[in-house]
């Protein structure tokens, strides 16, 4: 089937350019006289009548196929705008994550200085139980009187230290 519509756009586009030979013949012009700007300029007016599909230039189709392509040019621009702005909000979202992500790495690594192992935190546990039964024994081998002021002690202990100084 496309070969068939292919071989009478062929035959439809022979016959345009018999016809369009044939209306230049009438004015008195052939295509070999034409100068070769010209013929160039022909060549880039078939090239853009296939590639807009525009073979009738007729004013209200160029006026059509204007407001199209600026429609098109209209909204592309506006989706560009759109794209620009949401590719910004993206990279602050993720300069936010970036910033978030190396705060977390921070202190991930200072709990890993921290961080102590479970045969080190049982022989720590052993040492400091040892420390409390060693403890716990010398507090039992000292009597503490019952009327002992802390305070008055406390005070005693100053004014000595105060009458050491003093005679330095």
């Amino acid at each position: 089937m496309d070969n068939f519509q292919l071989q009478d756009e062929v035959q439809a586009l022979q016959k345009l350019s018999e016809h369009y030979e044939h209306q230049l013949r009438l004015v008195g012009l052939e295509l070999c006289d034409l100068p070769d700007d010209i013929s160039s300029m022909l060549g880039e007016c078939a090239e853009l009548q296939k590639a807009t599909q525009l073979h009738d230039l007729h004013l209200e189709y160029l006026k059509e196929f204007y407001y199209t392509k600026m429609k098109e040019h209209l909204e592309n621009t506006l989706t560009i705008g759109k794209m620009q702005s949401e590719i910004k909000e993206q990279e602050q979202h993720l300069q936010k994550e970036i910033t978030e992500c190396n705060v977390l790495e921070k202190f991930t690594t200072s709990v890993n200085k921290r961080l102590i192992s479970e045969s080190e935190m049982q022989r720590n546990k052993i040492i400091i139980e040892g420390k409390i039964q060693n403890l716990q024994e010398r507090q039992g081998g000292f009597n503490i009187p019952d009327d002992l002021n802390i305070d008055e002690l406390v005070k005693k202990v100053e004014r000595l230290e105060k009458s050491k100084s003093k005679e330095k």
